[in-house]
């Protein structure tokens, strides 16, 4: 027995530095991508634990290392991103490893917007700004007001949750509702409607983990739109985190946040699973806001040729409307609502529900697809002072895009081929409003909106640091109208295709400095509530907005990459915008008989004030500052009447609803044991509230602040507490206000929906880590 024993000691003792050595031969390969995007990254630098580097990802971003010792970890390093700690197991040798942008380093991001060749923003031809979550996060996380507007040639209104307005570059200002002429995707998906208007309500803001705005026409890769595009991705889970977190949110007016978030980042599989109750009673009369969000959002890597994705959203909302009140009626009581928008019950209540399935395939290392399909719909039971509307919307559709890379030699070129697909139908009933109740049906007409567009994009090398860019898209909308009560009312409207080009040069001199100039053309068609005559006939001489951009735009990073700028130049023309005109109440007719001329400056500095290092208790300290100057006029503008009149001209006035300077300051401060502070100042400069420029809404300031802890407890859990003060100042202003308002019966104009005054919150957010 004693021999047996020393025998097995024996064999132990030869075996271990064989089994020591095979588990330093471990080797590992895979691919890392952008955890938003799903762009695969190129120039990932691995380390090992010691520091030594060990490969870099490829073209496709991918990686292969011959030996790494298992339960070891290496580090995945690229500038722009969240330096990523992985952990090597013997479960799983083929790895997807997805980095986090970096909010501090957004210059150096790649951009997915454009579908560049693994481009950063700095080198990308085009006025884009990121956000990332922790942009979102700066405030109190009800609202993207806070974050947009800190976007140069970007605005956000909004005064109470239930209206919101999103306008770039003056474009989308003058929506009666909703969002128009900027395009609004979610994971590749599109937001917006088939006929070119979108609410983005059904968004849990708080579900969002980047987004990237293109500011202008962007016709080559997404066809109509004259103010650009907002492409959001959902959260995805942080790679190799699986975790469980409840936050709760309290604040000022009835504020009450509740929600249960669900993480798993693993190599085959990225779950993200949210579900968010959501109350607001409101800052005034009859403005209760109350949501309900449910979002899912998977990545699934069945093999290294493809990626499948999943999105899942249901989201109720019930809102009351206050409504606009006039000058008067704000200073004598700007908690009061609109006195017909009381009577009437005025509200939206609704719930959405969105699908959308993707999938990544590379053929091979030249070419690669990208398709995704959906289809969203939406209840909708909507009483108005002058109608109670109930609809039913269903759409479907899809996206796809090829992407070739032939390998020249000379002149490397890059392609893209793509075409996206969105039709949309309204079953519409609008009855008498009784006090918030269905009174006798007006009307009952359905919608069915069509909308397509095909398009083309090449990227091609003239040298090393010089790139230009032909992007063409052919679009096409068509509108089937099919009125029930009036039958005489149904028709077709179908809008002559359009060919919108774009051309684009770009050159890299340094990393202080990128030059890009472009020339875009860009449209927007009306959409299906503006296409009406006064009798409810279809106006068969309606057509869209057409526009031209020159833009001229500068990035880099200077002081050894502490300071971060970004400025463009534009000059966007106008022809055909629609303009409105209203006959009686909830009746308004357009037509094209303005053109307009939008001119600015758009500037965005950041600068890092202190370098962090190990030994450093301030890890971040950056002031910024995104300042907007617009010279926006009318060129040719007239008003008409029902019987196509000119009642009156407005050539050489400042455009409706545009302030000329608008500023956004802010710091942010990040400490190593924890605490961290971020502070925001807004400017808007006073702005005409209509077109004859003879009413204004004054010039405000706003200083919001947000302070907070955040801490790892123990292995297990993660702690974040924060406070807020929104309005510190305390001051009086409408964010929001309804353009050439109407005040019938002699009244004044209904110009101003007044903003919150001084208003705080607090939150906690306790994570489980897995």
């Amino acid at each position: 027995m004693m021999n047996l024993f020393r025998y097995l000691i024996l064999c132990i003792g030869l075996l271990m530095p064989f089994l020591h050595g095979h588990a330093q031969n471990l080797p590992v390969k895979g691919h890392i991508y952008d955890s938003q995007t799903r762009q695969p990254l190129a120039g990932v630098i691995l380390f090992s634990a010691n520091n030594q580097q060990l490969t870099k990802s490829d073209a496709r971003g991918f990686f292969e290392i011959a030996a790494v010792q298992p339960d070891n970890k290496i580090r995945a390093v690229l500038a722009g991103y969240k330096t990523q700690s992985i952990k090597i197991n013997t479960a799983e040798n083929e790895l997807n490893v997805q980095l986090e942008a970096d909010g501090l380093s957004l210059n150096e991001v790649r951009i997915a917007g454009y579908n560049n060749a693994n481009k950063t923003n700095k080198e990308t031809a085009g006025a884009v700004a990121l956000l990332t979550a922790k942009d979102i996060s700066r405030g109190s996380g009800l609202s993207l007001q806070p974050a947009l507007n800190a976007i140069p040639g970007v605005r956000m209104d909004q005064s109470t949750l239930s209206e919101a307005r999103i306008s770039i570059r003056g474009n989308g200002v003058r929506a009666a509702y909703g969002i128009r002429s900027v395009k609004i995707y979610v994971n590749e998906i599109p937001v917006t409607e088939a006929d070119g208007t979108t609410r983005i309500e059904a968004l849990d803001v708080n579900s969002i983990g980047r987004a990237e705005i293109i500011k202008g026409p962007a016709s080559s890769i997404y066809g109509a739109g004259t103010a650009g595009v907002i492409n959001f991705q959902l959260q995805r889970a942080p790679y190799q985190e699986q975790s469980l977190e409840a936050s709760g949110l309290a604040g000022s007016y009835g504020l009450h946040r509740l929600a249960a978030t669900y993480r798993s980042g693993g190599d085959k599989l990225n779950s993200y699973v949210s579900y968010g109750w959501q109350e607001y009673e409101g800052y005034r009369a009859h403005s209760n806001d109350m949501r309900r969000f449910l979002t899912g959002n998977f990545q699934l890597f069945p093999s290294d040729k493809r990626i499948i994705t999943l999105m899942l959203n249901r989201t109720t909302q019930h809102s009351q409307i206050p409504g606009s009140l006039t000058a008067a009626q704000v200073a004598a009581d700007p908690l009061q609502a609109n006195a017909a928008n009381l009577d009437k019950q005025a509200g939206r209540y609704q719930t959405w529900t969105r699908i959308g399935l993707g999938q990544q395939y590379r053929f091979n290392d030249q070419f690669s697809n990208s398709t995704s399909v959906f289809t969203y719909f939406y209840d909708l039971d909507h009483p108005l002072p002058y109608a109670y509307i109930r609809n039913f919307y269903q759409s479907y559709g899809g996206r796809t895009r090829f992407t070739y890379d032939p390998g020249f030699s000379i002149l490397p070129s890059r392609f893209t081929l793509g075409a996206e697909f969105n039709e949309g139908l309204t079953k519409g009933t609008q009855y008498v409003n009784n006090q918030g109740k269905e009174g006798t049906v007006n009307a009952n007409i359905d919608y069915q909106n069509r909308q397509y567009s095909l398009f083309y994009q090449s990227e091609t090398t003239l040298a090393p640091q010089t790139t230009l860019t032909l992007g063409l898209s052919y679009n096409s909308l068509r509108y089937d109208v099919k009125d029930y009560l009036k039958q005489n009312q149904s028709g077709v409207k179908k809008f002559n295709p359009q060919a919108t080009p774009r051309i684009a040069l770009s050159h890299t001199f340094s990393e202080a400095l990128s030059l890009h100039a472009s020339v875009s053309s860009g449209f927007s068609p009306p959409s299906g509530s503006e296409i009406k005559n006064v009798d409810g006939s279809i106006n068969p001489v309606l057509q869209a907005e057409k526009a031209i951009n020159y833009e001229l735009n500068a990035k880099g990073n200077l002081l050894q990459s502490r300071l971060a700028y970004d400025l463009a130049l534009f000059k966007m023309d106008m022809k055909g915008e629609l303009i409105a005109q209203s006959v009686q109440q909830g009746i308004t007719v357009y037509n094209n008989a303005g053109k307009t001329s939008h001119n600015g400056v758009e500037l965005a500095l950041s600068y890092q004030l202190l370098k962090a290092t190990d030994e450093a208790e301030i890890i971040n300290l950056r002031p910024f500052v995104a300042l907007t100057y617009s010279d926006f006029k009318f060129k040719d503008y007239k008003t008409l009447n029902a019987q196509g009149e000119v009642t009156a001209s407005y050539d050489g006035n400042k455009l409706t609803g545009i302030a000329p300077w608008v500023m956004n300051a802010g710091i942010d401060l990040e400490t190593r044991t924890g605490i961290y502070f971020y502070g925001n100042y807004f400017y808007s400069d006073r702005l005409p509230l209509n077109d004859g420029n003879t009413a204004y809404n004054a010039a405000y300031q706003v200083l919001n602040a947000k302070i907070g802890y955040k801490k790892q407890l123990g292995n297990c859990l993660e702690l974040n507490v924060y406070a807020g003060l929104d309005n510190i100042g305390n001051k009086n202003y409408s964010s929001i206000v309804s353009l050439n308002a109407i005040g019938y019966g002699g009244a004044q104009p209904p110009y101003f929906n007044p903003s919150p005054k001084r208003n705080g919150y607090g939150g906690l957010n306790l994570k489980y880590l897995f």
